[in-house]
């Protein structure tokens, strides 16, 4: 049994020095110093503090060491002295610093690859309630590497992680329970997780929402949220969505008909390299017009869109 998971979903770091710190547990008003300096753009200060800091004990400091030479602040970029600090920081149990490390073992970056190693960092990361960290853990118990699988701790996992927002795991979760993979099958379960996905702007959980209200399973067919949910799902372009909601459309299912919004949906579907070879055919059935002016609305929603980006941007 496999979940359908694919590579390890990692949040890409940010290059952006996160100085809000929580608190060591051991207190030092001396630790305020190297931040205080770093923040001031005095990154020399800041890492001999720093360093002084967490020869003291303080996770902290230790991690800011791992932040000042993994981007080269005031020191020559030296990825496995950042290593060294981040696996200082783990050990004195820092989060966030437990999961830098872990990943740098499961990719082999700066350091041997060792999954079960970069397990154990994932671990000190996960228990402490950093959520990627609990979504890769579930990604490393569900048989995605060379360790053996185990789905119990998978389910456990992905529950973490949904509990505490993450996306993909509220999707993954619903999908066990839909498909009852290591799990007992569970409809009504499942809609809740994919719900809850859906609410939080993923427009597949949203997709997949509107399939799982049409289906029947978790309550009798509603179209009605079928459609909200795909006319959601087609405004964040996503071009399933807008597929099945051109077929509604074109058949005025759920939906007043209109033939030309079924056109403009399924080009802006095919922008995206998606076909529909039922759709062609109803297609050549439609007159001329309905077609070009069905293009024409979705050239123009692709333009607004693309200004609309554009002004976020700025």
């Amino acid at each position: 049994m496999r979940f359908i998971l694919k590579t390890i979903y990692i949040i890409i770091l940010s290059l952006t020095v996160n100085t809000s710190f929580a608190k060591d547990a051991k207190k030092n008003t001396s630790t305020d110093n190297a931040h205080s300096a770093f923040n001031k753009g005095q990154y020399i200060s800041a890492k001999k503090l720093a360093i002084e800091e967490s020869k003291a004990g303080y996770k902290d400091s230790a991690y800011l060491l791992g932040e000042i030479y993994r981007k080269g602040f005031g020191t020559k970029l030296d990825i496995k002295q950042a290593l060294t600090w981040y696996r200082k920081a783990a050990k004195l149990g820092h989060a966030e610093a437990a999961f830098i490390y872990g990943y740098a073992l499961a990719k082999g970056q700066g350091i041997d690859e060792d999954i079960i190693q970069a397990k154990e960092y994932f671990l000190k990361a996960a228990k402490q309630g950093h959520v990627v960290a609990q979504y890769n853990l579930a990604l490393i118990y569900g048989g995605l590497t060379k360790l053996p699988a185990d789905y119990s701790k998978t389910i456990k996992w992905l529950k973490l992680a949904a509990k505490n927002g993450h996306i993909q795991a509220l999707i993954d979760i619903s999908t066990a329970y839909e498909n009852g993979k290591g799990v007992e099958q569970n409809y009504t379960i499942a809609a809740n997780y994919m719900l809850r996905a859906a609410h939080s702007g993923s427009d597949v959980a949203m997709v997949r929402y509107a399939i799982l209200a049409a289906s029947g399973n978790r309550f009798p067919p509603d179209i009605k949220l079928t459609t909200h949910w795909l006319k959601r799902a087609a405004e964040l372009n996503n071009p399933i969505a807008q597929i099945r909601l051109a077929r509604l459309y074109l058949e005025g299912v759920g939906v007043k008909k209109n033939t030309e919004t079924a056109v403009m949906l399924y080009r802006l579907a095919q922008i995206k390299g998606a076909e529909d070879s039922w759709l062609e055919l109803k297609f050549k059935e439609l007159p001329q017009a309905t077609l070009e002016n069905g293009q024409k609305r979705a050239n123009k929603w692709t333009k607004d869109t693309a200004k609309q980006l554009k002004s976020q941007e700025n």
